[in-house]
């Protein structure tokens, strides 16, 4: 099964077929109510909907039924994006793709980013991206790990998110050893094929495929 999150921010990194992503659709705060302007069915709809005009949120609401509708206080720990993150985790998928968490303020760009350190998360790391119309966003769990190449994209990207040993870029354009945890972003490498192996023997590592805005 492969559950879609559609976050709040800026539309301009939507990619040209979005809403024709297969899998069951989970709108986070203003997220939901631009799945209900596209006509997009969605198995819930979380968040505290401060970005929402009150008719915005009564006609959201009169659209769902109850049990698709988790309204909570704006006082609150997670984030909107992290409250749908954790509804997804719940149902045992087999993928889940996080839309519009790119491209608007940095706070919640980092914050978002960064979900997958918190232990909470441990079962789904590998299993979740972050997708906009220029970069795909993925996370690996120790081990030797096979990379594949996104078509379309050009960049390769490393980020220890948590301390990492013996960290190994093997056979990528850049190839790199690290004996010691160095955290910084292992950018701009590339494929010489359409995979890249790695290694590490302990923490989590972000990979970023990217392009070039056309």
């Amino acid at each position: 099964m492969q559950i879609n999150i559609l976050a709040g921010g800026p539309t301009a990194l939507w990619s040209s077929d979005l809403f024709d992503t297969p899998g069951l659709w989970i709108g986070a705060d203003r997220g939901a109510w631009r799945l209900y302007e596209h006509h997009v069915p969605m198995s819930l709809a979380v968040g505290d909907f401060d970005s929402l005009a009150p008719d915005e949120l009564q006609i959201l609401e009169s659209h769902l039924k109850t049990n698709e509708v988790i309204h909570v206080k704006a006082e609150k720990d997670e984030t909107d994006t992290e409250l749908a993150l954790m509804y997804a985790q719940a149902q045992n998928p087999d993928e889940i793709n996080i839309f519009g968490a790119t491209g608007g303020r940095l706070d919640h760009l980092l914050s978002n980013l960064w979900l997958l350190a918190d232990p909470v998360f441990e079962k789904i790391i590998e299993k979740t991206k972050f997708i906009d119309d220029m970069n795909i966003v993925s996370y690996l769990t120790a081990g030797l790990k096979t990379v594949n190449k996104v078509p379309g994209t050009k960049y390769l990207g490393f980020m220890p998110l948590t301390t990492v040993s013996n960290f190994k870029i093997i056979d990528a354009k850049y190839p790199l050893t690290l004996t010691n945890n160095v955290n910084k972003m292992w950018s701009s490498n590339e494929f010489l094929n359409d995979v890249v192996h790695v290694s590490f023997d302990a923490g989590i590592i972000m990979v970023t495929q990217t392009r070039d805005k056309a």
